[in-house]
């Protein structure tokens, strides 16, 4: 009964807001009773979990955000390096807090924020930004907090200094339809039209990119998920010059989003190299090695390169998606390669096959 009678007057609270007009009240003796969070601590406090020492939230069965400005030690799903978010697996069941959106939240409303140990009544001062979708309010709060209405929901994640990342930003990061790169001062935002830029990263100086465009191809490769994105953006690490083809508006524009810069070599005098041994090239550790031509000139029994079928003869054309004309070329791709599976393109006598190989 008691639980039925706090959702009905949850209820009446929001048709208050909504419709009724602020009526000033007569000076009264009495002191200001601050609306009562307690029901709202017992359901929620169960959602905030730990992983080692981080602190963060359950936001369904079996996972967890959490806020960071510094890398955990303990592993993580995902990272968004200009919202600083971390999303966590657990091997156990969570018990989630549920989502509001943050269009149901009114300035001036009251809030709580609220950890497994702890509960601040606060007050909607300002009501998101646009660029980053931000929300501030009156009052301290916790990093890694619950922050939410008298309904309990949850609005969104406290980050301290007074404010919390919305729900909306939360649920695209947790589907993994948001991603921030580096290498383009930006992130990005997935959707069935594609993926288009949804904020600019401040320090990041000479960004030829603007919120609202939509990214087509990067050095000809069509992208239409932030999956291909990301593997676009590996495969060009070494590459001079990044051009990406974008839809501005009505406008359909190519723009150069980085150069290489020459290094200003400094003077200094000659010296004599001493004789060093024979390093064996990343191929060679893995049992095969080719001629000037990316033939393969012999497989060692029992290697890597034997188990996965590979026989002299065989020719390399392509790494990943970059093109392989020199042997050189494909020693300087593996040495400078990420971590991971790296996909070997050979062609045999006009067959042409994959082969994966782990760096």
């Amino acid at each position: 009964m008691k639980y039925i009678g706090f959702v009905l007057g949850c209820l009446a609270y929001s048709l208050i807001a909504a419709d009724a007009p602020v009526v000033p009240v007569a000076a009264s003796k009495a002191e200001f009773v601050y609306p009562d969070f307690t029901q709202c601590y017992e359901k929620n406090r169960q959602s905030i979990v730990y992983f080692g020492k981080t602190r963060a939230v359950a936001v369904n069965e079996k996972q967890a955000v959490a806020y960071l400005k510094e890398k955990p030690n303990e592993a993580f799903v995902r990272h968004d390096y200009l919202s600083n978010l971390y999303l966590f697996e657990s091997p156990k069941p969570l018990i989630p807090v549920k989502l509001k959106p943050t269009v149901d939240l009114k300035l001036g409303e009251w809030l709580e924020s609220l950890t497994d140990n702890s509960l601040l009544v606060v007050n909607a001062s300002k009501v998101g930004k646009t660029s980053d979708e931000l929300f501030e309010f009156a009052g301290k709060g916790e990093i890694n907090s619950i922050v939410g209405g008298l309904c309990c929901d949850m609005y969104g994640l406290g980050i301290g200094e007074g404010a919390f990342i919305a729900s909306e930003v939360l649920e695209k990061f947790i589907a993994g339809k948001s991603a921030s790169f580096k290498e383009l001062g930006a992130r990005f935002s997935e959707d069935n039209e594609g993926i288009t830029v949804d904020f600019i990263d401040p320090a990041f100086k000479d960004s030829k990119l603007n919120v609202g465009d939509k990214i087509q191809s990067l050095n000809g490769i069509r992208v239409k998920t932030l999956a291909d994105l990301n593997d676009v953006i590996k495969s060009l690490k070494e590459a001079p010059k990044w051009n990406a083809q974008i839809q501005r508006g009505t406008l359909s524009l190519e723009v150069s989003l980085l150069a290489s810069k020459p290094i200003a070599k400094k003077s200094v005098p000659k010296k004599v190299p001493l004789p060093q041994a024979k390093q064996e090239s990343f191929f060679q550790a893995k049992g095969f090695a080719f001629d000037k031509n990316l033939n393969i000139i012999n497989v060692s029994k029992g290697s890597f390169a034997d188990q996965s079928g590979l026989k002299a003869g065989d020719r390399l054309m392509q790494i990943d998606t970059t093109p392989i004309e020199t042997v050189l070329q494909a020693d300087a791709y593996m040495a400078k390669a990420f971590s991971g599976e790296h996909h070997l393109l050979f062609d045999r006598s006009d067959f042409q096959f994959f082969v994966t190989i782990k760096r």
